[in-house]
């Protein structure tokens, strides 16, 4: 009898053995659910906090963009600016410039030039004296006929007359005003009368023309004199 009551006696206590051992199990078994949980509640807030981080970047980095964006297009725009009021200025000169051309070009048009033409020589000589210059001493003949063509038999102050008629003609299409010493050569003025009428009338220019000679018959050629201001 004692020996079964042993036998149920080592029953039990391996029932209640079991029974704790399996209920120490389960709470284990809880204990790990509740880690993992928070584990992976864990792991959950700081993915969470990973992607706010990676949005709030992103949106540093759009905004850091934008406002790159805006300033380029600030300084585009200034630069623009800038370039039309670069643009303006130099027009602007560009117009004052043309303006003051013109109106200089529109002085000179309103002011006429005048030229004085004086025909050298003259049909008859006048071998009597003046001064060869203004307070000058030394004396010469008024004015001389001039040389003959060889070919022609054309006296210099026909030529010259001609001449300075066709030049009257073209300086008068282009708007100068123009005075001729002389018109003809049936006439008596000597070299400081045709000076006298240049200076009387403040000629801008006095043209003298001559058809000069010379011994050698193969020398041909043409000279001009011109004051050095």
């Amino acid at each position: 009898m004692k020996k079964i009551l042993f036998i149920i006696f080592v029953i039990l206590v391996f029932v209640i053995l079991a029974f704790a051992f399996n209920k120490y199990e389960n709470n284990k078994l809880i204990q790990v659910d509740e880690t993992k949980n928070v584990s992976d509640d864990n792991l959950m807030l700081e993915e969470n906090i990973n992607i706010n981080k990676a949005l709030s970047n992103e949106t540093t980095d759009k905004n850091t963009n934008k406002e790159d964006i805006n300033e380029k297009v600030s300084q585009n725009e200034n630069n623009l600016e800038n370039k039309d009021n670069k643009d303006n200025k130099e027009n602007k000169e560009y117009k004052e410039n043309k303006e003051n051309k013109e109106n200089e070009v529109k002085k000179v048009k309103e002011k006429k030039k005048t030229i004085v033409i004086d025909p050298g020589h003259q049909a008859r000589g006048d071998s009597s004296k003046e001064p060869i210059g203004p307070g000058a001493s030394e004396t010469k003949a008024k004015v001389t006929t001039g040389a003959t063509g060889i070919y022609t038999k054309q006296q210099e102050s026909e030529l010259a007359l001609k001449v300075a008629l066709l030049l009257e003609k073209e300086l008068k299409q282009e708007g100068y005003n123009v005075i001729m010493t002389r018109k003809t050569n049936n006439i008596n003025i000597s070299n400081s009368q045709r000076a006298k009428i240049a200076n009387n009338a403040k000629a801008d220019a006095f043209i003298r023309i001559h058809a000069d000679s010379y011994d050698n018959s193969e020398v041909n050629r043409s000279i001009y004199i011109m004051p050095d201001f």
